[in-house]
């Protein structure tokens, strides 16, 4: 029963967040139009890319799994070394988010510096 009271009250809090951001942008552009405002001030510029949005993200994911192995390496070369007894768990999981935010920030930097690569041609 508890269950069931939670996923209202997420699906409510959703809800009304939304409701609430779209009620107000909507709200806001009626009043900037009114003012006088052109209307192409709420279309994002058209930006020309080269390439295609999946390469990224298949950056990202491949970054952060190389990420994640490499925290398991690492916290399994550590294990075998310090011959902990307990609180393995604790390396195991302080290694997988260690080195997969690594992973995240480097994918994130190489993303960056590919953009500005192509914004110089």
């Amino acid at each position: 029963m508890e269950a069931v009271i939670v996923f209202i009250s997420l699906f409510a809090t959703i809800f009304g967040i939304s409701y609430y951001f779209f009620y107000t942008r909507n709200k806001e552009r009626l009043a900037l139009i009114e003012a006088g405002a052109d209307a192409s001030l709420f279309q994002a510029p058209k930006v020309q890319r080269k390439r295609h949005p999946v390469y990224a993200i298949a950056l990202v994911i491949g970054m952060m799994a190389i990420g994640i192995g490499l925290g398991i390496v690492f916290a399994v070369i550590l294990d075998n070394a310090l011959d902990m007894k307990n609180n393995n768990e604790v390396l195991y999981v302080s290694g997988i988010f260690i080195f997969g935010g690594i992973g995240l920030v480097s994918s994130f930097l190489s993303l960056r510096w590919m953009d500005k690569k192509d914004e110089e041609k």
